[in-house]
């Protein structure tokens, strides 16, 4: 459990370190919509918060994988199973509760409520696509391995034709030479 928990934990000190920039354009964006800005206007604090809730999404992700599937070599960590976890789960509410005040603000303050979910399929649409292309690549890659084994394999079988066939050859030789050699003798033995 300790390699799980330290595993995780340069990964959740990162996704924290994205949380807080999160928390930041998040309050910036929160300031503007309260002073009657629009969204234009908060922009540049939309795309840090966005980028940064990113980041730490995919390292509360990755966390998750690494506390399931844990590396061998990694160093054990003092914190508690308790604090790890604790953070993980502070961290994975609050972005889903800036998220949720994030819509209503577009909704209510920047008076633009379609945006946000244009904003969301976009962004849904957009992860879609590099999934769907990294399993591409991926499905790819295994697809080359299997052609260069197949090679490799078809490669053998040959090779263990001719030698076969050698082995045939030079026993077939043999039993010739065998029956010459046994009629040449015509009983002299």
């Amino acid at each position: 459990m300790i390699v799980e928990i330290s595993t995780a934990i340069a990964l959740i000190k990162g996704a924290k370190a994205a949380f807080d920039v999160a928390k930041e354009a998040f309050d910036e964006i929160k300031e503007c919509a309260e002073a009657g800005k629009s969204a234009h206007d908060s922009l540049s604090a939309l795309t840090s918060f966005f980028s940064a809730a990113g980041k730490a999404e995919e390292g509360i992700a990755k966390a998750k994988e690494l506390q399931e599937n844990p590396p061998e070599d990694v160093a054990q960590d003092n914190r508690s199973d308790y604090e790890i976890v604790i953070d993980m789960m502070v961290a994975e509410r609050q972005l889903k509760q800036f998220y949720v005040e994030l819509r209503e603000m577009f909704t209510y303050q920047f008076q633009e409520p379609g945006l946000y979910q244009e904003f969301m399929d976009r962004l849904n649409k957009l992860r879609e696509a590099r999934r769907q292309a990294e399993t591409e690549k991926r499905l790819h890659q295994k697809a080359i391995q299997m052609q260069a084994r197949r090679k490799k394999q078809q490669q053998l079988e040959v090779v263990f034709h001719v030698v076969a066939g050698i082995v045939i050859i030079a026993i077939v030789v043999a039993f010739a030479w065998a029956m010459v050699w046994m009629f040449g003798q015509k009983g002299t033995l």
